[in-house]
């Protein structure tokens, strides 16, 4: 764990803690390094969605069939 190999990390007050979290997310957030990997599967998922753009789901629909999972284990259980 990091606080194991940085234990004055430990010591910073809740707001510097929070501060360092916004510091190093901005830091990683702003990384745009994309592999040739990364770049050939996006390629591909977007060649795959200009195909078949009606193969996709809404948020919506997503969410609707996660609460209805919900849903059914909660009856399951009962």
């Amino acid at each position: 764990m990091i606080l194991e190999t940085l234990p004055m990390l430990g010591s910073l007050t809740v707001d510097q803690k929070l501060r360092l979290v916004c510091e190093l997310w901005q830091d990683v957030s702003s990384d745009r390094t994309i592999t040739p990997e990364i770049a050939a599967l996006l390629d591909e998922r977007l060649g795959e969605h200009a195909a078949s753009p009606e193969a996709v789901r809404s948020t919506d629909e997503v969410t609707a069939g996660i609460m209805e999972l919900k849903r059914r284990i909660a009856l399951s259980r009962t």
